[in-house]
C-alpha cells in the first residue's frame, strides 16, 4: 500500500509539473518582445564579452581604494546607531529590518556597486567572474584539487555589489537538511531546525507548481520559483530517478531525500537578489544611509568595545561611530579579513604580521567549502542546434528557455551512497544543453587549462550533452583564510585545502561510479547517453577510466562550489575553534557581531537560502535587546 500511495504521489507531482508547464508556455507563445529590446541585451552581451576579455585579475584593493594622502586623518562622516559592514546577502537583510520602525540610524558600507540588467540573466552569469562584480580572489596553488585548472589554482568568484555574491552566483535555493540545523542547534540554542524554519519562511515568497504544507513563505520579499528552463531532458534525469526507485519531492520540504526540478531565486526567470528583495525597498528611509564603493578598513575598539569604523571611499579616509553595535557582514572571506587587520584573531599570525593583538580568536582558522567535480558530461542522440542568442534572448524575455537558468541546470537530487557499509549522503546537479555553451563556464568561472577542457569537450564537439555535478555533503577537508599583510589593502590568502582528508576522496569516487550507472538506465539509454571524454593529460599514464584514472581527474577537475563557510564560526565560549556565540556577538568584545555565511559552524550547501535566515534572526535578536520588537 505505501509503494502504491508513493507511487501515486510521483505520477501527481509529474503530471502538476507537466500541466504547469505546458501552461506557462501557453502563456508566453502569446507574448510579443519587441526587436530593439532583443538587440539592446545582444549588445549589452557584446559589451560584457569585451570586457570579460581585457578583464585582469586585481591582485590588491589598491586601484580602487588608495588614499590620495595616506597620511591624513580621517574625515569625521558621523554618527549612527548601528554601522553595517558590507551589503551582501546578511547585510541587504539588516539594512532592511533594522530600518523597518524608524528608530535607528544606519550606515551600511559596501564595497562594490549597483547591479545591472546584464547580472539580471542567469544564464550570463560565468562573464561575471571576469567583471567589476567579482573581488577577483583565488586560492594559492593546490596540492589535490584544481590541478587541472591555471596554476593549479582555484579561481574563487565572489560578488563585491550591492546584494554581495547573490548577485553573480548559481541562483539555486537549496536550503540544506534539517538534520544540519539541528546538528547547529545541538550547541548553539535557538539554530536547531525548528527554530530557524520559521525565518527560512520568513524572507520567501514561494512561487512553486509543488510544495510541502507549511515549509515555504509566500510573504516574503525573496522571490522563489521552479527553474524555468524545463527541457525535455529533464524529464529523463526525473524518469531515470523513478527507475532507481528514488522519490520525487519538494527537496526543501519535509524531507530530502529524493529528486527534483530545480528551485530558483528568480522572478519569471531573472535574478532575485539580496539588493532587490531587501536594500531597493528600503532605500528612501530617512534613517538609512547606504555608501557604495566604500571600504571598510578597521574596527575601532577601546576598553574591549566597539565603536566605530574607519573606511575608505573616493580614496579619502574616513571614520565613523556607532552608539550600539558595529555589524560585520562581510561575507566569509572579508568578514574575516577586516577582524583580523583589527587585531581580532589568531594570537600568533597577528604578532607575526605586526597588527596588535586585541583579542585572540582562531578567526579563518576553519574555512569550509564543499567540492564539485565538473566535467562528467555524456553525449545524447538529441539533435544540437546551432546556439541562437537572439533567439535565447526572445525566451528570456518571455521568462522561459535556457538564460533563465545557469549551464541549462534544471534539476537536483539527494541521494544515499552506501560506502563500507555506511550511508553517506550525495547531491546531484543535473544540467543539460549544447556542448559549446558551457565552455565559458569552464574557462572563464572555473579558468580551466586549454588542455583539460579539450581533452573533455573534444568528442562532444557540435553535441547535445548532459552533466551532473557530485556534491559532497559535510566534507571533512578544511582550509583556512590567512592575512597577507596588515594592510588592509592587500587580499587575504585562501587555501581551499579540499581532498585533505582521504575520506572525502573516497565518496567522490563512489559518487562518479553511481553516476554511470543513472547514464545505464533505460531512460538515458533511450538518449544514447555515452561518455566519450577523452582521458586527461595529466591522466593518460592510468588504465582510462579505471579508479586510478578517476582518482588522478578527480585531483584536476574538482573545484570548490565558492560557497565558503565558518571563518567565524558559532560556538559557545568554550569552543576554542568558535569566534562568536549564537546571539552572533564576537567573543570577548562589546557592541560588534558577525552576521553573514562565516558564522555557519560546518559545511553547509549552497548555504545563500540559510545565510537569509541568519540576517532575519540577526534582525530580530537585535531588536529584541534594544526593545524595537
Amino acid at each position: 500500500v505505501h509503494l502504491a500511495v508513493l507511487h501515486l504521489k510521483t505520477i501527481t507531482m509529474k503530471t502538476i509539473i507537466l500541466c504547469f508547464l505546458t501552461l506557462i508556455l501557453l502563456v508566453q507563445a502569446k507574448q510579443d518582445v519587441s526587436e530593439e529590446l532583443v538587440e539592446y541585451y545582444l549588445r549589452l552581451l557584446q559589451e560584457y564579452v569585451n570586457k570579460s576579455a581585457q578583464w585582469e585579475r586585481p591582485i590588491d584593493n589598491r586601484k580602487l581604494f588608495q588614499p590620495n594622502d595616506e597620511e591624513a586623518e580621517p574625515v569625521d562622516h558621523g554618527h549612527y546607531d548601528f554601522i553595517i559592514v558590507g551589503a551582501g546577502i546578511a547585510g541587504s537583510v539588516l539594512a532592511n529590518r533594522l530600518t523597518e520602525s524608524g528608530k535607528y540610524n544606519v550606515l551600511v558600507l559596501e564595497a562594490g556597486g549597483h547591479e545591472d540588467n546584464f547580472t539580471d540573466v542567469p544564464g550570463f552569469v560565468p562573464y561575471l567572474a571576469r567583471s567589476e562584480f567579482n573581488w577577483g580572489y583565488i586560492t594559492i596553488e593546490q596540492k589535490n584539487c584544481c590541478l587541472g585548472m591555471k596554476n593549479s589554482q582555484c579561481n574563487y568568484p565572489t560578488g563585491r555589489a550591492v546584494g554581495g555574491s547573490s548577485v553573480i552566483n548559481f541562483p539555486i535555493y537549496v536550503r540544506g537538511n534539517r538534520k544540519y540545523f539541528d546538528k547547529w542547534g545541538s550547541e548553539n540554542p535557538g539554530w536547531d531546525y525548528k527554530s530557524v524554519l520559521p525565518y527560512l519562511k520568513k524572507s520567501e515568497n514561494a512561487s512553486l507548481r509543488w510544495e510541502d504544507p507549511g515549509y515555504h513563505g509566500h510573504n516574503g520579499s525573496l522571490n522563489v520559483e521552479d527553474c524555468r528552463n524545463y527541457p525535455e531532458e529533464t524529464n529523463v534525469f526525473l524518469d531515470a530517478a523513478e527507475q532507481r526507485g528514488r522519490e520525487i519531492l519538494d527537496y526543501n520540504g519535509k524531507n530530502q531525500n529524493g529528486y527534483s526540478t530545480m528551485q530558483m531565486f528568480t522572478k519569471e526567470g531573472r535574478r532575485c537578489s539580496a539588493n532587490k528583495a531587501f536594500v531597493k525597498p528600503a532605500m528612501k528611509r530617512k534613517t538609512l544611509e547606504i555608501l557604495d564603493h566604500a571600504l571598510g578598513t578597521k574596527i575601532l575598539v577601546k576598553d574591549k568595545t566597539a565603536y566605530g569604523l574607519e573606511f575608505i571611499r573616493n580614496r579619502t579616509k574616513y571614520i565613523a561611530t556607532a552608539s550600539k553595535e558595529v555589524i560585520i557582514s562581510g561575507g566569509t572571506i572579508n568578514s574575516a579579513q577586516i577582524l583580523m587587520v583589527s587585531g581580532i584573531g589568531p594570537k600568533q599570525h597577528l604578532e607575526e604580521l605586526g597588527i596588535p593583538v586585541v583579542q585572540d580568536l582562531p578567526v579563518g582558522e576553519t574555512f569550509y567549502d564543499q567540492q564539485t567535480c565538473p566535467g562528467i558530461m555524456f553525449s545524447t542522440n538529441i539533435s544540437a542546434n546551432e546556439p541562437d542568442m537572439k533567439q535565447y534572448i526572445r525566451d528570456y524575455l518571455t521568462g522561459s528557455g535556457s538564460l533563465t537558468s545557469t549551464l541549462g541546470i534544471s534539476g537536483i537530487g539527494y541521494d544515499i551512497l552506501k560506502i563500507r557499509s555506511k550511508n553517506r549522503s550525495i547531491q546531484y546537479i543535473f544540467g543539460s544543453g549544447p556542448t559549446e555553451v558551457a565552455s565559458s563556464f569552464f574557462l572563464d568561472w572555473l579558468e580551466m587549462k586549454n588542455e583539460t577542457w579539450q581533452a573533455l569537450s573534444r568528442n562532444l564537439s557540435g553535441k547535445y550533452m548532459w552533466a551532473m555535478f557530485p556534491i559532497l555533503q559535510e566534507p571533512k577537508s578544511k582550509g583556512t583564510i590567512r592575512l597577507k599583510t596588515k594592510d588592509p589593502l592587500d587580499y587575504p590568502v585562501l587555501d581551499s585545502n579540499l581532498y585533505s582528508d582521504d575520506d572525502d576522496m573516497e565518496r567522490m569516487l563512489a559518487a562518479i561510479k553511481d553516476i554511470f550507472e543513472i547514464s545505464k538506465t533505460p531512460a538515458f539509454q533511450r538518449i544514447d547517453s555515452k561518455y566519450v571524454s577523452d582521458p586527461l593529460p595529466a591522466c593518460k599514464h592510468y588504465e582510462h577510466l579505471s579508479s586510478d584514472y578517476w582518482t588522478c581527474a578527480v585531483k584536476q577537475l574538482t573545484y570548490p562550489i565558492v560557497e565558503g563557510v565558518s571563518t567565524c564560526r558559532m560556538g559557545p565560549k568554550d569552543d576554542k575553534s568558535s569566534v562568536v556565540d549564537n546571539k552572533l556577538k564576537v567573543h570577548g568584545i562589546d557592541r560588534l557581531r558577525v552576521v553573514g555565511a562565516g558564522v555557519i559552524p560546518f559545511s553547509f550547501s549552497h548555504p545563500a537560502p540559510a545565510v537569509y535566515m541568519v540576517g532575519e534572526k540577526a534582525a530580530d535578536l537585535i531588536r529584541k535587546q534594544y526593545g524595537d520588537l
